[in-house]
């Protein structure tokens, strides 16, 4: 009889439990901060005021609230706060750069001011996108999509570029040398042509593997 009260028990415990719902609430992920949101900001002035950016529109650095930076869109609304100090000014994406490593935005004398940064010349940021709107720009024959490169090296001599370009063409795809001209024509060698940002990281990761020190800019 104790048996069977046991087995009775046993049968209802187990019934029990097949019909209980536990809810478990899922861990959610931690928000992706690219690394390009954050480090440090310069200013620039001559003598690329006057000059077309790379968005072909003409470069104010005295009364535009305008920036270069690597990869972010055109048009893109970027505020841009100074961790020194906790001023904040809220910046156009126009141009594209800057160049120098470790330096994640290149803003206009202007929008160097409202932050107080003319006179360090180089502070650390954080920049925070705050809008992405796509505005008619003189840039011709745009391309139908972002594309992204790593840039490896830069040289004022355009035969040291077309060595090196020579080089790394025996191990890699779509070696490319982008010309500017400034004062003097600069010459950057660059690797891949990726669809999304995500990509060139990944691509910049396993050149960093092998050597070869650089950084995701934008290609369009």
């Amino acid at each position: 009889m104790r048996r069977f009260s046991l087995l009775i028990c046993a049968v209802v415990f187990l019934s029990a439990c097949g019909h209980k719902t536990v809810q478990v609430k899922a861990p959610q992920p931690a928000p992706v901060v690219s690394k390009d949101l954050e480090g440090l900001a310069s200013y620039y002035a001559e003598p690329y005021h006057g000059r077309r950016t790379a968005s072909g529109e003409i470069f104010d650095s005295y009364r535009g609230l305008t920036a270069a930076h690597r990869t972010l869109p055109f048009n893109t609304l970027v505020r841009v706060t100074n961790k020194t100090n906790g001023r904040e000014v809220d910046v156009r994406i126009n141009d594209r750069g800057p160049w120098v490593e470790g330096r994640v935005i290149d803003l206009s004398v202007r929008a160097a001011r409202e932050i107080g940064l003319v006179r360090a010349g180089v502070v650390p940021v954080k920049l925070k996108v705050l809008r992405q709107q796509a505005l008619k720009t003189p840039t011709p024959s745009p391309a139908p999509g972002p594309a992204f490169a790593v840039q490896v090296g830069s040289f004022e001599s355009q035969r040291a570029a077309e060595d090196l370009k020579r080089r790394l063409e025996a191990k890699y795809t779509s070696v490319t040398i982008q010309t500017f001209t400034a004062d003097k024509p600069l010459y950057r060698v660059r690797i891949g042509h990726e669809a999304s940002l995500q990509a060139a990281e990944r691509l910049a990761a396993q050149l960093r593997k092998q050597d070869l020190k650089g950084f995701v800019v934008r290609a369009d």
